[in-house]
């Protein structure tokens, strides 16, 4: 499905001014114009409630009221853990209710993410992984946590593994991909929240002509056609946007499958484990 800021984005350029003043308004302030009125929303911008239906006509609706419906409908996967949220909280459970309420979550998850698995779309992670001259690795939010743990694995099995989470934002770690060409691989993070700078990113790493990896939720996930390999998680969690625990898992279980195919990997593992020897502390020292 087209989102709506798809829709604006391709109309953009034919829109009359009044239109783009709209336009602009909704791209800022989507959550504030699904919750105000017509009325409200073209008083703010000193524009006509008629300029504010042409606007949801030259983006594909019938009228402002559809237009508005599906920008409510939009938002609703965004606030359903907080929902969850509120349903949880006013229940009359113990802290240990709670802990194992969470840790089954995670366990159907993990366990419907197995189930999901296949042995061809494995063998093209791992073969994708080991084939690659350069593996970049990114996500934002939880997303930047579980890309520094997969950089951290991967660079204990091969070399030229980089995690760009932290590089000053969308731009800055845009700009790690000039170097990125066909012998690269870039791996991809996203979950429910989806945040837009790692879509976009992904698309850049596709437009270079370097193979995508993703890690996601679902085929629904705007990351998913971007990639040339998915590896698709269930991270649905009541007390958060996501699983972060099946997610990792997902990851662990990937990083263990490189490891199964690397010729060195136990000469590597004892290599590094002899590296950082100096800064171990070890019981009854």
């Amino acid at each position: 499905m087209i989102s709506i800021a798809e829709r604006i984005h391709s109309k953009y350029p034919h829109m009359t001014g009044a239109l783009q003043k709209f336009a602009d308004f909704v791209l800022a302030e989507p959550v504030k114009v699904a919750r105000i009125s017509i009325h409200e929303a073209v008083k703010d911008l000193d524009v006509s409630v008629a300029s504010a239906n042409r606007f949801a006509r030259a983006i594909g609706y019938s009228g402002y009221a559809e237009f508005r419906t599906e920008l409510i409908r939009s938002f609703e996967p965004a606030f359903d853990p907080v929902k969850r949220l509120q349903v949880q909280v006013s229940r009359t459970s113990t802290s240990l209710d709670v802990f194992r309420a969470s840790m089954n979550e995670d366990i159907a998850n993990v366990q419907t993410t197995m189930d999901g698995l296949s042995d061809e779309r494995a063998n093209q992670a791992v073969d994708a992984v080991l084939a690659a001259r350069n593996v970049i690795v990114f996500g934002l939010d939880n997303g930047a946590s579980c890309a520094a743990i997969l950089c951290n694995e991967l660079q204990r099995l091969r070399g030229n593994v980089t995690s760009i989470a932290n590089y000053g934002g969308a731009i800055g770690v845009a700009r790690q991909f000039t170097e990125l060409g066909r012998d690269d691989l870039a791996i991809a993070i996203a979950f429910p929240n989806y945040i837009r700078d790692v879509i976009q990113l992904a698309s850049l790493a596709r437009a270079h002509g370097t193979k995508v990896l993703a890690i996601t939720d679902s085929h629904q996930s705007p990351l998913a056609p971007l990639a040339d390999i998915n590896l698709f998680c269930r991270a649905e969690r009541q007390f958060g946007s996501m699983s972060n625990a099946a997610a990792i898992t997902l990851i662990e279980a990937l990083v263990a499958a490189v490891a199964h195919r690397t010729k060195r990997a136990v000469e590597l593992a004892e290599q590094y484990t002899t590296l950082e020897l100096p800064w171990l502390e070890r019981p009854g020292q």
